[in-house]
């Protein structure tokens, strides 16, 4: 239960107010017995506190398994408090304090559980700044050839490129946004049927629903040719 958890973050931290909501580690070590191998990953994307990072070293330590685990979380900075870090000053200092010791509120000693990580820190990329490196109209060109179609030059100031094949509409969408969302539609609509290329495609899916359409991401020897290098200043390829 949750008082349970709040006395193991005062107990590490030696207050209870490093974390609001922390998870029973006995609670994590339930599910990953039930749920994972001594060789597994574990994925945790809402990492809060840390717990399951403990969780597994328990179960490593336990059994002598070599489970690893990626944790991921925000920041959780707000307005009201734009230096609040959650990822650096409670998650990853718990993690370091279970694999190497710590002194508990009681002053007493508490052996650590061993093992090791790494922190990484990320950021957002804006997606303008990505997509402007890709070379937009050679991937159009090439999508033509693929589809056997006549050549039409990109045209950057429309919101998608469009062309007519025996068995539909082939479209390309350099973005997404909200206004080409609408103009996808109207397209589809009275095109009838449609292949839609995108750098996005999964979100794209999620929010166009039309049996008429099939939504493919571009072919990976594109994306190697003509898509925004990985090497970048700007950030990795979309």
């Amino acid at each position: 239960h949750t008082d349970e958890a709040r006395k193991e973050i005062q107990g590490i931290f030696g207050t209870q107010t490093a974390f609001d909501t922390p998870k029973p580690v006995r609670l994590i070590e339930r599910i990953l017995r039930i749920a994972t191998q001594p060789g597994d990953i574990v994925l945790d994307f809402f990492a809060g506190s840390g717990t399951t990072a403990q969780a597994v070293l328990n179960l490593n330590k336990e059994d002598g398994g070599k489970r690893r685990f990626i944790l991921v979380s925000s920041t959780e900075a707000t307005a009201d408090a734009p230096d609040k870090n959650l990822c650096r000053d409670v998650c990853a200092e718990r993690v370091r304090r279970v694999i190497s010791g710590y002194t508990n509120k009681k002053g007493q000693a508490v052996e650590g559980l061993g093992g090791g990580f790494s922190y990484l820190r990320c950021r957002r990329i804006p997606a303008a700044t990505v997509f402007r490196s890709i070379q937009h109209e050679q991937v159009w060109t090439a999508l033509q050839l693929i589809h056997d179609l006549a050549l039409t030059p990109y045209q950057a100031k429309l919101p998608m490129q469009t062309a007519e094949s025996k068995r539909g509409l082939v479209i390309y969408l350099p973005k997404l946004t909200d206004a080409v969302l609408d103009a996808v539609q109207e397209t589809i609509h009275a095109a009838g049927q449609a292949v839609v290329f995108s750098w996005q495609p999964a979100l794209l899916a999620q929010r166009l629903t039309d049996p008429r359409v099939a939504f493919e991401p571009i072919p990976a020897f594109l994306v190697n040719r003509f898509g925004a290098r990985s090497s970048s200043a700007t950030g990795g390829r979309p």
